[in-house]
């Protein structure tokens, strides 16, 4: 009898290639994901695995039982969510994910909704960048995300995860109010600001790579990037001392009357906020309930801003 946490391993080193990587999706420990996965070979009674260089590789064999992996814990976990939506209301554990934006402007309101729905619902928050987030997703180390994806970049799309876009949010220019682009009120063209200071998010995400593709698409110039971070807060703190300018969601910077925002003159930028939830478990009833708060959270939002729409 192959035991379905083994069988998640097999299906996790499939999906990321080396143990390492397992280890580390998994909060194990290299030597235990490799012990585990003997354990697996032998319950088989083929090779599963061989070793190439400091790596290991799946055979035939072991290729098919992922595949049988990943339709084996599918179906645990749609047993699971079935048989949890006969029952009363949502109880048990359900792990989210936030990006720092959306954490500041839903979290709280999401709170107080599933106090009410699900009292007896434990909620356990953890902020992360959507890409990392959506692995723990697949991986299983999560239940929902709330992320972002920025225009013109777009989040990779996988058959086995179910998102729902939330809002709709303006991407705003923010400038210290000194800067000579804020001196009038009208819209400012990306080209005046080639030569200016640029703060923007780590290489790698979201947020970086809107800034480099709006400037060298729109402004036909490469940012010259002075400061990197993925808070946001930090990023209008170096705006709002004059070291640099940045491009920010309308959501952030509602918490920094400090600094000035304008549209840029060449395009309307906006990000969409989603959720993200396994296929297997979209209709579990902790997924069900959370997604309803967070549907009431965004509309009473969106009531209220014009920068921000619910998505359609």
């Amino acid at each position: 009898m192959m035991e379905l946490r083994r069988l998640r391993l097999q299906d996790e080193l499939s999906r990321l290639g080396t143990v390492a990587a397992v280890a580390d999706a998994l909060s194990y420990s290299p030597s235990s994901v490799s012990v585990q996965l003997a354990q697996l070979e032998r319950e088989a009674g083929v090779e599963l695995l061989r070793r190439v260089g400091r790596n290991v590789e799946l055979t035939a064999a072991g290729q098919r039982l992922a595949a049988y992996a990943a339709e084996a814990l599918a179906a645990d976990e749609a047993i699971r969510s079935e048989l949890a939506s006969t029952g009363d209301a949502p109880r048990g554990r359900l792990r989210m994910t936030f990006v720092q934006t959306p954490a500041l402007a839903l979290l709280p309101g999401l709170l107080e909704r599933l106090a009410d729905t699900a009292p007896a619902l434990q909620i356990q928050v953890t902020q992360r960048e959507t890409a990392p987030a959506l692995e723990e997703l697949r991986s299983r180390a999560i239940d929902l995300v709330v992320g972002i994806e920025y225009e013109p970049v777009p989040v990779p799309r996988q058959r086995d995860i179910d998102r729902r876009d939330l809002l709709r949010e303006d991407v705003l220019l923010t400038l210290h109010p000194a800067h000579p682009a804020a001196t009038k009120r009208a819209t400012v063209a990306l080209t005046t600001l080639e030569r200016s200071a640029w703060a923007t998010g780590h290489r790698g995400t979201g947020l970086d790579a809107v800034v480099r593709n709006v400037c060298n698409r729109l402004g036909g110039f490469e940012p010259n990037v002075h400061h990197r971070s993925d808070d946001g807060l930090v990023l209008g703190a170096l705006v709002a001392a004059g070291g640099a300018v940045a491009l920010l969601p309308a959501l952030i910077t509602a918490a920094l009357p400090q600094i000035t925002t304008r549209r840029l003159r060449e395009e309307r930028l906006q990000r969409t906020i989603f959720t993200a939830a396994r296929a297997t478990t979209t209709d579990a009833p902790t997924i069900h309930v959370a997604r309803n708060a967070l549907h009431d959270t965004a509309t009473h939002l969106a009531r209220s801003r014009r920068d921000v729409d619910l998505a359609p």
